[in-house]
């Protein structure tokens, strides 16, 4: 049997505010073999506003549609399924936190490190209403000095940690879990849309130097921050491109389609170009703002120097690049050539980064993998993960 024979179909599923993207993709035991991309859906969305489930029903159907449409038996093949989590309000915090052992010969167990994690959950402040989705290890101690890796199985009395937590809201979580037990759809794992989004489009210089990978979707404003090849910030804002067609429309005096021709160039209907300018740098000064509201968070404002690796359907906006340049004093950089490259030309889109990226977080597992869990947390998975992914 060749390396080729032996893979295991992996499906991503994406849900944005305006279309709903799968992924089926083969990887391979040879992991040094690309991924095969067997089959991709794009469908429009239903029942999502701004970031928000507004109709469980219409976003069931949309992706009952977006799983029909694919031309694989997924209930032959048996694939190992992932969504990506884009609500609105998803954002992170990071804690430092220490324990004492609980051993008494002072060794290290991984109870230890559970109980350190549970402790920095709780210390975080202003989670109300919110879900733990991914926890992430940025850096352990033992008795004051660093441990480069976990400190599992070495000796010492003083353990400390610090995490980033990423969170959802609990009634987005609720809303998602009951649309996909109504359509018997299994999920074996859910991971935060931008840290699939990473996968192809950040390489490892990037994430040590400092970047901001920003994606301005239809409806909602993501972004992820990376320092020193560790995640120090994420969050989804719920703003977008579709906010500038509106803007347009209501400034003009148009409809909303004409409008959103407009913003893209495709339109040939009269209008003063210098009030439309001035409507869509108003919005995109408004956007960065939001943007380096959340910068300010972690004392980044235009302190980065890998600067921002842009995506989605507001990084096809003319201007867009000395807009942002602009107002976030950033160099920016866009994110299509690196889907191309990583994909080895099997895409050229970067819209489609977060559902491909989200299959290479799956763990290996045979044809044969028995669903155990509906939900769970991948926060050590992701952060190994992405330490070791890309050269």
């Amino acid at each position: 049997m060749n390396n080729r024979e032996k893979s295991h179909l992996i499906i991503g599923i994406d849900i944005g505010s305006n279309s709903t993207r799968v992924c089926a993709v083969n990887h391979f035991s040879n992991r040094s073999t690309t991924p095969e991309i067997v089959d991709l859906v794009e469908i429009p969305t239903e029942g999502i506003y701004k970031g928000n489930i507004t109709d469980e029903k219409g976003l069931a159907n949309t992706v009952s549609k977006a799983i029909t449409a694919l031309k694989i038996d997924i209930v032959k093949k048996r694939p190992h399924i992932m969504l990506s989590l884009n609500a609105a309000g998803i954002n992170s915090a990071s804690n430092n936190t220490s324990i004492v052992g609980s051993n008494i010969s002072s060794e290290i167990t991984r109870l230890d490190i559970e109980r350190l994690d549970r402790e920095a959950q709780i210390s975080v402040a202003n989670i109300k209403n919110k879900k733990v989705i991914h926890s992430i290890p940025i850096r352990y101690k033992l008795d004051h000095q660093e441990i480069q890796g976990l400190p599992i199985g070495m000796f010492g009395k003083r353990l400390e940690g610090k995490f980033l937590f990423v969170f959802a809201p609990v009634l987005y979580i609720e809303k998602i879990e009951n649309i996909f037990s109504s359509i018997n759809l299994p999920i074996e794992d859910t991971v935060v849309g931008p840290f699939a989004e990473l996968i192809p489009l950040l390489n490892k210089k990037q994430r040590i130097a400092g970047t901001a990978l920003i994606n301005i979707g239809h409806s909602t404003t993501s972004i992820l921050v990376y320092e020193n090849d560790n995640p120090i910030l994420t969050s989804i804002l719920g703003i977008g491109s579709n906010d500038i067609t509106n803007d347009i429309a209501l400034g003009l005096q148009i409809s909303l389609e004409d409008a959103d021709k407009i913003k893209l160039g495709k339109s040939d209907i009269p209008y003063s170009k210098r009030k439309l300018e001035e409507i869509i740098d108003a919005r995109i000064e408004f956007i960065c703002e939001k943007i380096n509201l959340e910068f300010d968070k972690i004392n980044r404002r235009g302190l980065l120097p890998g600067g921002i690796v842009l995506t989605g359907n507001g990084s096809k906006l003319g201007k867009i690049e000395f807009l942002l340049k602009e107002y976030l004093k950033l160099p920016i950089r866009f994110a299509d050539n690196e889907i191309k490259e990583f994909s080895e030309g099997q895409l050229s889109d970067s819209s489609y980064a977060r559902v491909y990226g989200i299959t290479f977080l799956a763990p290996s597992v045979s044809p044969d993998y028995t669903i155990n869990k509906f939900f769970k947390k991948l926060g050590k998975n992701v952060s190994d993960f992405l330490k070791k992914l890309l050269p």
